[in-house]
Parts: structure tokens; C-alpha cells; sequence
């Protein structure tokens, strides 16, 4: 039986002590515990989660491995900060992540989210070209923190009443000639894009466009950034979704899936790049914690061992097919998209959504949306998710478009 008077407390108690800036997809959903890929509420229900923490979670919910690495971690050392004391950890996560991204010689500054990522990759961008302007895309979500925040359009009400912001940004569409005009007129440092619009509704960016950007920004000295806090560490059944196009970029900022669900990010680049950043010019206090690094090394090692990538890619294209075949089924459902576990059902209609997305909730299921109005569901679940799971969630949520 739902305890709705616990509820209705503990709503009570958060509006007394939180901000009310703070947005959130149900008003009446709170969790105790998670474990694999399911939460366990407050009142001691399971639902079947396929939000991930916003495409977090990657190993899934506590997973064993992580949360050993982490606890060994916790008793030997918390905090010291890389520019007092160098630590193991720290070392040991760049050495992996060299192993695993694109760029062969791959050097690393740690943080503590995406939006960091971002900024120190557009700070990285400005300083080693010796350049102010920066283009971004249009529909793309970098972040809310002000430089993140600046090349930042998939909704126009995060920019509102925060101007002016970060000055020579452009913002252009997936249109080479646009961007060519824009380098050729303006003082451009780097470029930054989303292989995969995570915000803006799950649109890949075309291949021939990121193709054609990658020989301009090499034949014009301008540095190409990743953004792959979304799409890194698997989500799209590769490592990171660039691997889908080929290219090697200058830059990537990572975060989410990093560290299955510690706060951690990643800001990736050339040596010949990364040389070019002095010494106190970029800093964090808490960036590169030993208890993130050990979690994110743990995190890859189970990616791994358990060919997660893998999965990624063969489960999501399953989970992709079976979508297809309810919009065949469903007028409601206007496109199905994406790649990997990593798939947008787009209904076009925001209220259509939210009806869709509550009632999944009351089957257990948990769904969050994507969007510049919210029009498009997210399937975003662990990278450990078995077909069971995935026909499990396809069942509730055929189910609840039968009601809609």
C-alpha cells in the first residue's frame, strides 16, 4: 500500500529546505535504496530503472565491484587534492582512460561533473589556440554552469536571466558552409558538438556533416571538441559515439558513466594540446578525488571484464527494433532514434509525455524525457540491462500507450 502521508512529509520537509530551482520529473517518487538495474522506494516497491541517473549509472546501481574499490579507497585516503600530494588513483584512471578513448596520446585533467568538463574544455580551447571565439550547435546541451551554459540552446529557458553570458560564441546548425563562414570571419578557438544531442532529443549529428567539420577544423587550425558526457563510456555500444564516425578530436569532455554514479568528469585532449596549458592555469580542489578515480577505474575494469560495450550494442539494437514495431502499432509515436542503449521515442507532444511517463511509473517502470519541449521518452538503462529487463520494460510500456 503507497504511504502517501510518509510522502506527503517528506515533500513537505524538502520544499522548507531546498530551492525551489531544483526541477524534477515526478513530484511523488522517492527511492531508499537501488541495486542492479532497480530502485527500491521508500515504501519498499521496485521499479525497474531505466533512467539511469540521467545515462549514470553505467555498471548499474551499487554495483559490487565499484562499491569495493570505492570502500577500500575510503579507508586509505579521502581527500588530499592532486596539487598537494600526487596519489595512485589518480595516476592509475589516466593511464585507463588512454587506453580506451580515441586519442592515442591522450592526456587527462580530472573534475567533478560534466558541466566542469565542459568548461575546462573550453578554457583549454581558448588558451592553447590563443583565441576568444568558440561555436557550439544549435539544440545542443553542454551544461548549466556559465561557460557551459553559453553554448547551451536545447532549451532557451536555461540561458533566461543569466545574461549576458560568455562573449564570441556562435551558435550554427549542421551546416558546414555556415561554420566555414563563421571560422573564416571570426577569431575562432574551437568548435564543440554533441556526436549525439543529449537534451535536445536524442538527434544524431549527421555523419557526412561531423566528417566534413573534422577536415575543416584540421585543414583551419581550430580545435575539435567532443562532448561525450552522455554518450561516453559505452552508452552507444562503442567506448564513446565519435568511434561511430571515425575521427579523432582535439578535445572530449567526459563525466556521467565515468564513475557509475560518483560525481566525476574528465576533460581529454592531444598532448600537443594539453602541453600548451601551463602550469595553475586550470585547477580543482576536489577534481580527481581518490574515491571518484578508484570508482571510475572500477567502472571501467567491469565494462571490461563484462564486454558491457557489447552489450550496449547488440541489446540496443534489440530494444530499438521492438520500439519501431510500437510505433508501427501507436500513431502517438512519431520517430524512434538513437544508437545503443542510448534510443528516443519521440511522441512530439510534451503532455503526451508526461502521461506516458507517469503512468509508466505506476507500472514500475521509470522513464525521464528528452527534448527541447520534452516531447521525446529516453531508454537509457544500465549497461548491464539483460533482455528480460528490456522485454520487461517494452511490456509496461506498450501497456501504458494502450491507455493513452
Amino acid at each position: 500500500m503507497y504511504n502517501y502521508k510518509q510522502m506527503s512529509k517528506m515533500l513537505e520537509r524538502f520544499k522548507k529546505a531546498t530551492s525551489p530551482v531544483l526541477g524534477r520529473y515526478f513530484e511523488d517518487f522517492a527511492v531508499d535504496s537501488a541495486k542492479g538495474c532497480y530502485l527500491f522506494s521508500t515504501d519498499g516497491k521496485k521499479y525497474l530503472d531505466f533512467s539511469s541517473g540521467i545515462a549514470s549509472t553505467s555498471t548499474g546501481h551499487c554495483h559490487p565491484q565499484v562499491v569495493a574499490s570505492a570502500q577500500k579507497q575510503l579507508k586509505k585516503l579521502v581527500h588530499i587534492c592532486i596539487g598537494v600530494a600526487l596519489y595512485e588513483p589518480y595516476i592509475k584512471l589516466a593511464e585507463e582512460i588512454k587506453k580506451i578513448v580515441p586519442i592515442p596520446d591522450a592526456l587527462s585533467f580530472f573534475c567533478q561533473s560534466g558541466s566542469e568538463a565542459v568548461e575546462s574544455a573550453i578554457k583549454l580551447a581558448k588558451y592553447a589556440a590563443k583565441k576568444p571565439g568558440i561555436i557550439a550547435f544549435q539544440g545542443a546541451f553542454h551544461g548549466r554552469t556559465l561557460g557551459a551554459l553559453s553554448v547551451t540552446t536545447s532549451k532557451m529557458k536555461y540561458r533566461d536571466g543569466y545574461e549576458p553570458l560568455l562573449n564570441e560564441i556562435y551558435i550554427s546548425n549542421f551546416d558546414i558552409k555556415k561554420v566555414e563562414e563563421l571560422i573564416k570571419n571570426h577569431s575562432i578557438a574551437g568548435v564543440i558538438i554533441e556526436p549525439i544531442l543529449g537534451e535536445g532529443g536524442y538527434v544524431m549529428a549527421p555523419r557526412q556533416f561531423v566528417l566534413d567539420l573534422h577536415k575543416l577544423c584540421d585543414e583551419t587550425g581550430t580545435l575539435l571538441i567532443l562532448d561525450e558526457v552522455q554518450t561516453g563510456f559505452g552508452r552507444t555500444g562503442k567506448w564513446f559515439a565519435v568511434e561511430h564516425f571515425g575521427i579523432v578530436p582535439d578535445i572530449m569532455a567526459l563525466a556521467k558513466g565515468i564513475a557509475s554514479g560518483f560525481p566525476f568528469g574528465a576533460c581529454v585532449g592531444k598532448k600537443e594540446v594539453m602541453d600548451k596549458w601551463s602550469p595553475g592555469a586550470h585547477g580543482s580542489t576536489f577534481g580527481g578525488n581518490p574515491i571518484g578515480c578508484a570508482a571510475a577505474i572500477a567502472t571501467i575494469g567491469v565494462i571490461k571484464k563484462q564486454n558491457l560495450v557489447k552489450n550496449s550494442a547488440k541489446l540496443g539494437e534489440y530494444l530499438k527494433k521492438q520500439l519501431q514495431k510500437l510505433q508501427q502499432k501507436f500513431n502517438a509515436i512519431k520517430d524512434v532514434r538513437g544508437v545503443g542503449l542510448m534510443i528516443g521515442v519521440d511522441f512530439g507532444d510534451s503532455a503526451v509525455v508526461k502521461k506516458v511517463l507517469n503512468g509508466c511509473l505506476k507500472e514500475k517502470l521509470v522513464l525521464i524525457s528528452t527534448g527541447g519541449d520534452g516531447t521525446v521518452i529516453r531508454f537509457v538503462p544500465p549497461l548491464i540491462v539483460a533482455k528480460a529487463q528490456i522485454d520487461q520494460a517494452l511490456k509496461i510500456f506498450e501497456k501504458v500507450l494502450c491507455q493513452i
